[in-house]
């Protein structure tokens, strides 16, 4: 017992290292950047999120889908994703890309420069994005419809098998480990490709 708890000290890394971008919501692009590299013991409550992930590079772990599509997600995380989405892909889901782990502060209120304050889920390798092409980032949207406006990503169709449609096998799997989609949280935006702890 003393020697397996011996070996995982060993195994674990010492320092934290990421890069980050900050998002201006004013001018609808990231505005500043940066890079960290501290020892564990030194980071700040704000740098460990959801599922008890962190936003160093370390903690995150490549996934490769049967279908060949890889990306990376917080390692605690990793197994739960990809078992889900391998279940909507056996289910006839169509899964082109998947984008995971990426560092930047896209949420909270806005400084007076017009920069975002709070790490989003995907920072912490606690969120994926599915088929952002054909899946967009919606405001003026509490409910689907023409009145719709695009902010991120390609357009949504309710025709096209590459959108992502409530009744799609993505979604349940998904919500079965733990991720909820965001093409049905409340309020002005759906993020019809996002799928993280809270749907945000």
């Amino acid at each position: 017992m003393i020697s397996l708890l011996l070996a995982a000290a060993v195994s674990a890394p010492a320092t934290c290292s990421y890069r980050y971008t900050v998002w201006n919501a004013r001018l609808r692009r990231s505005t500043r950047s940066g890079e960290v590299t501290k020892p564990y013991s030194e980071l700040e409550p704000e740098e460990t999120g959801p599922l008890g992930c962190t936003l160093c590079r370390e903690d995150q772990r490549e996934v490769e889908l049967s279908n060949g599509v890889r990306f990376t997600v917080c390692a605690k995380a990793a197994e739960a994703v990809r078992s889900a989405l391998e279940k909507a892909l056996r289910s006839g889901q169509k899964v082109e890309a998947v984008m995971g782990y990426r560092v930047q502060k896209s949420k909270g209120p806005l400084t007076a420069k017009g920069e975002r304050t709070q790490w989003s889920f995907h920072s912490f390798g606690a969120a994926v994005d599915l088929n952002e092409a054909h899946n967009g980032l919606y405001d003026r949207c509490v409910r689907w419809g023409p009145g719709c406006r695009l902010i991120k990503g390609g357009r949504r169709k309710d025709d096209d098998p590459l959108s992502i449609k409530a009744t799609d096998p993505v979604v349940s799997s998904m919500k079965e480990a733990g991720f909820l989609w965001g093409g049905t949280i409340s309020g002005r935006q759906k993020d019809f490709m996002h799928f993280s702890p809270s749907g945000y």
